[in-house]
């Protein structure tokens, strides 16, 4: 009987053992825990603006109620029928009347800015001007600059050349010949594109598609490369070139045009997406498309 004494002794005397242990263990990783949390050093205070990626612009946020809001609205001055300057210096253009359509709905004055297409994307993110819409096509190169609405047309490269040069698009790539492009715009990517795929001709570069137009039909270029966003409609109204130009053929796949915007403009292009998406819906879109010759 003793010994059985003496064994639960030992054991009460074990249990008592694991038991303090137990809750010495506990009150230790609660104490570094609090000396961990008071010690922890203290994270560096970051403004607002610094925690987002994107900085703030002119219209991140709605201006105040009653404030009147004016756009900046960049356009190239020679890009019929999408955007160009009439005699009297009035903007016009399918692009232009979209722009005010969007300008009347909100109520915002324009203030129309013809602007050098090879620095128009700079003259946007540098703040001299608030939008561009002119046919701007939606580029990798362009996003990492701006940022684009909704699109709203469609289009596709083409090679254009005089209708009595008898010469396949090889043949006119390896020319040597000068090819006309429009300084800045996608022709202008193409052709550098073209040249390093190992073709052989001259870049031209000019100031417009209808400075490019008028080299080929002069014989000042053996072709031009354009985008039937232009070609379609320049020769439907004139019908004289029409009979002297040719597509020899397209180049790539469609691609779009969207309205461009600053990165931070939130407000802005959640306005102008919203329009668009009204506009487009709507039976005047089908009726501007008709009044411009794009249909």
């Amino acid at each position: 009987m003793g010994e059985i004494k003496v064994g639960e002794q030992t054991v009460q005397k074990k249990s008592a053992l694991t038991t303090t242990a137990i809750i010495l263990l506990v009150l230790g990783i609660i104490v570094g825990l609090a000396i961990g949390w008071v010690a922890k050093p203290s994270p560096p205070q970051v403004s607002p603006s610094e925690l987002c990626a994107i900085p703030k612009s002119k219209f991140t946020n709605p201006p105040p109620p009653n404030q009147t809001v004016t756009i900046i609205y960049g356009f190239d001055a020679n890009y019929p029928p999408f955007t160009y300057v009439l005699p009297n210096g009035t903007a016009a253009g399918f692009d232009v009347d979209v722009m005010k359509w969007i300008a009347n709905k909100y109520n915002w004055t324009i203030v129309f800015k013809p602007w050098d297409w090879s620095t128009i994307v700079t003259a946007l993110v540098n703040g001299d001007l608030d939008v561009i819409m002119s046919g701007m096509t939606i580029t990798a190169q362009r996003s990492q600059q701006v940022w684009f609405s909704i699109p709203y047309y469609s289009y596709i490269h083409e090679l254009v050349t005089r209708s009595d040069v008898n010469m396949t698009m090889e043949q006119i790539l390896n020319s040597g010949k000068p090819i006309a492009v429009e300084l800045g715009a996608t022709s202008d990517e193409w052709a550098t594109k073209l040249l390093q795929e190992g073709y052989n001709f001259q870049k031209l570069g000019l100031d417009s598609y209808t400075a490019a137009t008028e080299a080929v039909l002069k014989g000042t270029a053996i072709a031009m490369i354009t985008d039937s966003a232009f070609f379609e409609p320049y020769v439907r109204t004139h019908p004289d070139a029409a009979s002297k130009l040719r597509v020899v053929s397209t180049l790539g796949a469609y691609e779009s045009y969207a309205v461009a915007t600053r990165p931070g403009d939130l407000w802005l292009r959640n306005q102008i997406n919203s329009a668009l998406s009204e506009l487009m819906g709507s039976p005047m879109w089908e009726q501007l498309l008709e009044k411009w010759n794009l249909k």
